[in-house]
C-alpha cells in the first residue's frame, strides 16, 4: 500500500515510518510546514516532500494517509484526507472535540472509507494473550482491571514543533494525552466493552494539562483503571486483571517496545521480548483497509476513548461522575 504522510514529529520519524517500509509497504508523498525536514525524509524513502496541502493531494498518488500532526489539527487533516477520497491511519488523541471525534468517524463511513487510530498497545503480545484468555473465561469474572503507564520527566518542552504540548488548546491535556489514552484503549480492548461512566482525578486539580491523572471507568460490575504520570520514577507500567479465579498481570507491558512477562496468580507464564509493534500496526491497517480482519483500533474506537478523556477532565472540575452518553 502507498502512503502519504502528513507531519514530521519524532514519533512518526522514529517509528511508524520506519514501520510502514519494513512492513513491505511505500511511503510515497510527505508533507511537513518544514521544506527542509519533508526533503531530509524523502530521500530516505525515495518519496515527495510538500510544504503544500494543495500540491501534496493533487501531485501524488497514494492509497491512505498517515497523521501525526498536533492534537489540535488532528480533525482538519483528517477531515482533508478523507475528503480527498483516502484512507487514515491517525494518532492519538483523535480530536480534542467530542463532536468532531462523531464527525470523523460520520464521515469516513459516509463515503466507504476506513479510519482507525494508532493505539499500538493492542499489538502487544501480552495483550493479545489476555484478551484470549479473558475470553476464553480463564480467569473467571472479571471485577477490576487496572494500568499504569507513568515516567518521571523533568525537562520542558522548548523545541518550537513540540511547543504545542505546553498549550492548553492545542494539546487538550497532559500525560493523558501522552500516555493515558492507550491505557484507556487497552482496557476497552481487553474487555471488549466501553465504559458507562467515568470518573477522574488529575494532579494538580483543575489543570488542563496535568502531571498525573486517574481514570476511573465503570462497565457495568466491572472496574477500570487507568493511571498516567509524568512525575512517578520506576513504575511497573503494568496491566492488571482481578477475576474470580485468578488474577493476570502483564508486568513492564505498556511501552514502546516488546519487553515484558504475563503472570497469573504469582508465576510466570511466558515471557515477551520480540515483535516490532509499530509494523503490526501497519499490517493491521492494510488488513483493515483490504477487508481483512484486524485488531485494529477503529475511529469509533477512537471516538469512545475521546469522550472518556473529556468526561474525566469534566469529573475532575466538577466533583462528580459522568455518564457516558451512547
Amino acid at each position: 500500500m502507498k502512503f502519504g504522510i502528513i507531519s514530521l514529529g519524532n514519533h512518526a520519524i522514529n517509528r511508524v515510518m520506519p514501520a510502514i517500509k519494513s512492513s513491505g509497504n511505500e511511503i510515497s508523498a510527505i508533507y511537513s510546514r518544514n521544506m527542509g525536514k519533508a526533503k531530509n525524509e524523502s530521500v530516505k524513502y525515495n518519496s515527495k516532500p510538500y510544504d503544500n496541502l494543495d500540491r501534496f493531494f493533487r501531485d501524488s498518488e497514494f492509497d491512505a494517509v498517515y497523521i501525526s500532526s498536533p492534537n489540535f489539527m488532528h480533525f482538519e487533516h483528517a477531515v482533508r484526507s478523507l475528503e480527498q477520497g483516502k484512507h487514515v491511519l491517525l494518532e492519538k488523541q483523535m480530536t480534542l472535540k467530542n463532536e468532531d471525534a462523531v464527525k470523523l468517524v460520520e464521515i469516513a463511513s459516509r463515503r466507504r472509507l476506513n479510519l482507525a487510530l494508532g493505539f499500538h498497545m493492542r499489538f502487544n503480545p501480552a495483550i493479545e494473550d489476555i484478551k484470549k484468555m479473558i475470553s476464553g473465561s480463564e480467569i473467571g469474572e472479571i471485577a477490576h482491571v487496572h494500568g499504569t503507564w507513568a515516567h518521571l520527566s523533568r525537562g520542558t518542552r522548548t523545541n518550537p514543533d513540540s511547543k504545542w504540548w505546553s498549550e492548553e488548546d492545542k494539546a487538550g491535556g497532559g500525560s493523558v494525552m501522552g500516555t493515558g489514552v492507550h491505557v484507556i484503549d487497552t482496557i476497552n480492548y481487553v474487555l471488549g466493552k466501553e465504559p458507562d461512566m467515568v470518573y477522574g482525578i488529575k494532579r494538580p486539580k483543575g489543570k488542563v494539562i496535568e502531571d498525573t491523572e486517574t481514570v476511573i471507568m465503570q462497565y457495568g460490575d466491572i472496574v477500570g483503571e487507568a493511571l498516567s504520570s509524568r512525575s512517578i520514577s520506576g513504575a511497573s507500567n503494568s496491566l492488571v486483571v482481578h477475576g474470580s479465579i485468578s488474577t493476570l498481570v502483564a508486568e513492564n507491558v505498556f511501552g514502546t517496545t516488546v519487553s515484558c512477562k504475563l503472570k497469573k496468580n504469582g508465576e510466570t507464564l511466558k515471557e515477551y521480548s520480540e515483535g516490532n509493534l509499530y509494523e503490526k500496526e501497519i499490517s493491521a491497517f492494510v488488513d483493515l483497509v483490504h477487508g481483512r480482519k484486524s485488531a485494529i483500533a477503529t475511529g469509533k474506537d477512537g471516538e469512545i476513548v475521546v469522550k472518556v478523556v473529556n468526561a474525566a477532565n469534566e469529573s475532575d472540575a466538577q466533583n462528580c461522575t459522568v455518564v457516558l452518553k451512547k
